[in-house]
């Protein structure tokens, strides 16, 4: 299961599985972003493992200077062919998110829809983290999007199974040694394919505590895209708007 995200990621199904997430959940998300923190139309927009680039083509449409990197090749082609039909004008990268530096400063970064917390140490989940303070602008934001641990452990569907475009799609998830992990099956054809995927869980005050290390400190905490408050019980999602 080592470098899940390798394969899952690059398989031409995973767009087709996860159909569902759609460009309104990430225009909702933004807007509640841009809402909360008012940056400037001149700002520079960095979206750390942007995936298909849901988030950073919309930023881009509503006229900020967005750069979005990601590991995929598979999720970056694809964000280049909607940035083309779309007209949006984002500058993209392949790049590994533990090993990448940038000269730019920018204004904001954003780490959405839980694309963190993937690999198998806390230093390599965090090292980005802490490496980032070097190219966000004084008093620049970073926000993270990720699940909230406590919500998802008391509500984890253990079993799901549809059919997405003729492929019969298994989902099993269970926590183990403090992650969840998630196998997916995809039967097509009676050909059977298995993916996984593993993230760490993380409480609130380990993530917050490590952000602080990187001499972040916490502006508001948001609990769904809506822009509830968090709540540890019944928030789903944990969003932190951090300030350099």
């Amino acid at each position: 299961m080592h470098n899940w995200y390798k394969e899952w990621f690059d398989s031409p199904d995973y767009l087709r599985v996860y159909n569902h997430r759609d460009f309104l959940d990430a225009q909702k998300l933004s807007n509640l972003i841009l809402s909360f923190t008012k940056i400037p139309k001149t700002a520079k927009i960095l979206d750390a493992a942007c995936g298909a680039g849901r988030h950073a083509i919309y930023l881009s449409l509503c006229g900020y200077n967005v750069f979005g990197f990601d590991l995929s090749r598979n999720l970056l082609l694809q964000a280049k062919k909607e940035s083309f039909e779309k007209n949006a004008n984002l500058k993209l990268i392949q790049a590994d998110i533990r090993e990448i530096c940038f000269k730019k400063v920018f204004d904001m970064i954003l780490n959405l829809f839980t694309s963190f917390g993937y690999f198998e140490t806390d230093e390599e989940n965090f090292s980005f983290i802490r490496k980032s303070y070097c190219f966000l602008k004084d008093n620049g934001y970073y926000v993270l999007d990720y699940f909230n641990k406590s919500f998802l452990e008391q509500n984890l569907l253990p079993y799901s199974e549809k059919l997405v475009e003729n492929i019969k799609v298994i989902e099993k998830r269970k926590i183990e040694n403090n992650r969840v992990v998630k196998e997916i099956i995809l039967i097509k054809n009676n050909l059977v394919e298995r993916f996984y995927e593993s993230v760490k869980l993380y409480s609130i005050e380990k993530i917050i505590e490590e952000f602080e290390r990187a001499k972040f400190r916490v502006l508001k905490i948001f609990g769904d895209y809506d822009g509830s408050d968090y709540n540890e019980k019944e928030s789903p999602r944990l969003i932190i708007v951090f300030q350099k």
